[in-house]
């Protein structure tokens, strides 16, 4: 009984062994004849006739077929109206991408490498211009401050500090000058001749008298006096009980060599050369003044946006130091020459300073965005660059992968736009970074398609 159960034991597991070799041998798909060789996605030099993992990566090999577009269900056989239709469609399809170079890796795979497929689209661009710039004194509000007519002294300092800020109207300085003397002596005797002629006409030519009165008073105007000290000294000459008005230095009735140097202008010091006590000469430079309302912000572009920098073409300017300070303004001048140390061009904006937040020497930021119009575009994670020259994928669908040459225009943000190569509509990888590991093999894979890829082709799409 024992020995029964022996070769009864025996004959289960011979049973056995001879049903799973036949499993196997059945679970074991069939050798599909349409497959030409296994390639790796990353080396396609790789070529084995066997499927299993590429011997340089360890990356399961895909196959390709012998035909474009064929699969292991290529054996299968639909229905006979069904093939036709297929047949017109493949076709089309191979004029339509006659003599394009393909790429077949397996939809499968595409999806776990993380592959994104969009499509080329025409959009309206704008160019971005951004530049710094920074705030610089109004040159058209600069003012002179001399002595016009006369040598003299400074008794007196005010204005007595570079920077300092000063107001219309406000002393800069006491002046000390004989000049200064004669000069109110006959702007007096010429107000009283003018003012009794004017009261009791005695004179026979009333108008000549009043001719040389405003010379007078132009001859005056020399040393810048404000309408208030003219005033002045005309009631002075009102008061004045000598008729004869012949005064002498010194003897001069209200009548004094000093008066005051003021500014004409609410502004700032920007240069002085007075000092207390100095003599100066006739017309030299005493202070330089400059208004801070309007002033200046000069940007400086760099020379790729240059040509997008317009006289009159509207730009936000910004104020780092003030979170707040936000202005629009106008380009006002362009000036004619680049800068050949930085090779970028200035450009000039005007803006309004009532409040005097923006000081000379504060930092900006100058933006705008000039619109380009309708152009093609594509992603700029869809373009692989390649040296000199320019590659897309396009999407075939059933892992067929096209590389396309492409001419490409200017970045723009997260766009590139498209100048030729590419037709609006054309389904593009759009992340294509299983092909970015190295770009020396890209260049390998690239050389290998040659001349044949479908962008230098007669038939290739552009823009």
């Amino acid at each position: 009984m024992r020995l029964l159960t022996r070769w009864t034991w025996l004959a289960l597991l011979a049973g056995a062994g001879l049903w799973l070799a036949a499993c196997g041998k059945t679970a074991k798909p069939p050798a599909d004849s349409n497959i030409d060789y296994y390639t790796c996605p990353m080396h396609p030099d790789v070529r084995e006739s066997k499927p299993g993992a590429c011997p340089l990566c360890g990356m399961a090999l895909t196959p390709v077929f012998k035909q474009a577009g064929a699969g292991p269900q290529a054996n299968h056989h639909p229905p006979a109206d069904s093939v036709a239709a297929d047949h017109d469609h493949q076709a089309a399809d191979h004029d339509r991408h006659a003599g394009a170079a393909e790429l077949h890796i397996a939809p499968e795979r595409l999806q776990a490498i993380g592959a994104r497929t969009g499509s080329v689209r025409r959009e309206t661009l704008r160019r971005p211009l951004l530049a710094p710039g920074i705030v610089t004194i109004d040159e058209a509000s600069l003012r002179d401050i001399n002595i016009k007519a006369a040598d003299g002294y400074i008794e007196k300092l005010y204005a007595n500090t570079t920077g300092q800020a000063v107001k219309q109207g406000e002393p800069l300085a006491l002046i000390l000058s004989e000049g200064w003397i004669e000069a109110q002596q006959a702007y007096l005797k010429a107000y009283r001749d003018w003012k009794r002629t004017r009261q009791f006409m005695a004179s026979e030519n009333p108008v000549l008298l009043a001719q040389e009165f405003e010379r007078f008073r132009a001859r005056l105007r020399v040393w810048d006096l404000s309408d208030g000290q003219l005033q002045q000294l005309e009631e002075l000459a009102l008061t004045l009980r000598d008729t004869s008005l012949t005064l002498r230095p010194g003897q001069g009735q209200g009548l004094s060599g000093l008066f005051a140097l003021q500014s004409p202008i609410d502004g700032i010091v920007v240069e002085k050369t007075a000092v207390e006590g100095m003599k100066f000469a006739q017309g030299q430079q005493l202070f330089r003044l400059a208004r801070l309302s309007p002033i200046w912000v000069e940007a400086e572009f760099p020379e790729d946006q240059a040509p997008y920098v317009a006289l009159g073409e509207e730009f936000q300017v910004h104020f780092p130091a003030l979170a707040n300070r936000s202005q629009s303004a106008r380009v006002a001048f362009i000036y004619p020459q680049f800068n050949t140390a930085t090779r970028r061009l200035k450009a000039r904006f005007v803006l309004a300073n009532d409040d005097g937040q923006l000081r000379p020497g504060m930092y900006a930021k100058v933006s705008a965005a000039t619109p380009l119009g309708e152009r093609l575009t594509v992603p700029f994670e869809a373009v692989i660059p390649t040296g000199d020259r320019f590659v897309v994928f396009l999407d075939h669908g059933g892992g067929r992968l096209e590389p396309r040459f492409v001419e490409l225009g200017e970045q723009l943000g997260e766009t590139y736009e498209v100048r030729k190569g590419l037709s609006e509509g054309d389904r593009i990888i759009v992340s294509a970074n299983f092909l970015i590991d190295s770009e020396s093999r890209i260049q390998g894979v690239l050389r290998d398609w040659g001349d044949t890829v479908s962008g230098d082709q007669p038939g290739a799409g552009h823009n």
